[in-house]
């Protein structure tokens, strides 16, 4: 398991209580691990170690959250958060929405979802992307979050293109990025933190690219969709998506993210 910088342990671990803190675990986690308390066959106090089997790179979340709470504390806090899963509201959706469409539409346009998004940030943003342009005017509103209130932001980036040999890719990959920055964030400091998979600056199998188009806004309010973070892709093409207004699952996107740093499949940028 790789380890974070501290900045980085600060922005993928935001939530410490019970049970908010198992929000990255899925229903099936807390289930399972719930009956492996009651038959005995994981220790209490947990550990890290002690999940590690059973939930994999979740395991550092689940054992921070349940941290020093004996047998029944942890049956309880593991109760109330399947609970909680299955009883609590449901989420708020809204459609988002790039092209044509009736003037009667109720649907909202992404470019305006995407800025007023970065515009709500406080805390901490998650942006996943295959392609990027134009970003001095997309990204300027995050910038400033940045800037005024400290908020944290990471990109998850796919590299375009292909290095010579395989043994190129990283050198390949932080010469992109550094292109995407020149081109997408003028800016200069604050900047976010990047992370690439250095699969995608090989050519050849696994032909791997990171296709995801999503954000995370403070672990509460999610954008997932087809559209590229280009002018394009925010202003001409017919695209769709949907913004969801719920923590538990912003909580559950970004443990997959961090899911991937932390089995080394995600590799950051150190420009």
């Amino acid at each position: 398991m790789s380890s974070y910088h501290p900045r980085e342990l600060a922005f993928f671990t935001k939530r410490p209580k019970v049970p908010k803190a198992l929000s990255g675990l899925s229903t099936a986690d807390l289930e399972s691990l719930l009956k492996a308390v009651d038959r005995g066959d994981v220790e209490c106090p947990v550990t890290q170690v002690g999940l590690l089997a059973r939930l994999g790179s979740r395991a550092v979340q689940a054992a921070q959250a349940l941290a020093g709470a004996d047998r029944a504390g942890v049956e309880a806090a593991l109760r109330i958060a399947v609970a909680e899963r299955v009883h609590g509201a449901p989420p708020r959706l809204e459609l988002v929405w790039i092209g044509p469409e009736a003037s009667s539409s109720a649907t909202r346009d992404t470019s305006v979802v995407v800025r007023r998004l970065f515009e709500r940030a406080r805390e901490s943003v998650i942006v996943g992307g295959y392609s990027y342009d134009h970003g001095e005017e997309l990204f300027r509103s995050l910038y400033e979050g940045m800037k005024s209130h400290g908020v944290r932001a990471a990109f998850f980036l796919d590299i375009d293109g292909h290095a010579d040999y395989p043994s190129g890719a990283h050198e390949y990959a932080h010469a992109q990025i550094d292109a995407f920055f020149i081109e997408n964030w003028p800016f200069g400091q604050p900047r976010p933190d990047v992370y690439y998979d250095a699969r995608t600056a090989v050519k050849g199998p696994p032909w791997a690219s990171l296709h995801a188009k999503c954000v995370v806004v403070d672990q509460r309010y999610a954008l997932i969709g087809s559209a590229n973070f280009t002018q394009r892709g925010h202003e001409r093409n017919v695209e769709a998506g949907v913004l969801i207004d719920d923590e538990d699952f912003a909580c559950r996107l970004v443990a997959q993210w961090r899911s991937l740093i932390d089995s080394g499949a995600m590799t950051r940028y150190r420009g």
